[in-house]
């Protein structure tokens, strides 16, 4: 070979190399997919009472200092976003990815969330009144001890939205806030952030 095909073979293969970059960082702040995996798992069992397994999901990370407010150059995240996502079509009634926020220093999950696939196969909106999706909001507080019990109250209200099957619901307890998710379909909470 020339020195000139050698140079040519070394600029592609350092280009080769210099484009494949991993989508997803194996450790973020200390984190490591494997850690976050297994504490996200651990909180949708905790919370959710479903039983996952990070063994069959694609595990990725997502560094905060990354995900910043444009007009102010915050992170939008206080923790590392970490998301579990099935490698195979799921099941109806499975979980098919599960999501959390992490501090990577206490390994305290400030979110968490759950996607599942109705049933039938399909996500269908059923009809729910505004008292049921805030009882639903409510009891998850009590019964996970999320607010001060006595203490707690609802701030404000999602409007509907026909494309997010999700109502939010927002509650303080004067020292801490959170958003609570309830699926209108399932009925049930999928999703809370402590903000």
């Amino acid at each position: 070979m020339t020195k000139f095909s050698w140079i040519k073979l070394l600029l592609f293969v350092s280009l080769l190399t210099g484009c494949s970059t991993d989508s997803s960082p194996e450790q973020v702040q200390g984190l490591t997919k494997d850690e976050a995996a297994q504490i996200a798992s651990a909180a949708v069992r905790q919370y959710y009472h479903l039983d996952v397994s990070a063994a069959d999901r694609e595990i990725t990370l997502e560094d905060p200092a990354k995900l910043v407010e444009s007009a102010t150059g915050e992170p939008i995240f206080r923790g590392v976003p970490v998301h579990a996502v099935l490698n195979r079509n799921p099941q109806p009634g499975e979980v098919s990815a599960f999501h959390a926020i992490i501090d990577p220093k206490s390994k305290v999950v400030l979110s968490v969330s759950i996607d599942v696939l109705g049933t039938d196969g399909e996500r269908t909106a059923k009809t729910m009144t505004d008292a049921e999706l805030k009882q639903a909001a409510e009891e998850f507080i009590r019964t996970q001890r999320l607010l001060t019990p006595a203490a707690f109250q609802l701030v404000k209200t999602s409007p509907p939205n026909p494309d997010d099957l999700k109502r939010y619901f927002y509650y303080t307890d004067g020292r801490q806030a959170i958003a609570i998710g309830v699926d209108t379909v399932s009925r049930q909470v999928v999703t809370f952030t402590y903000i």
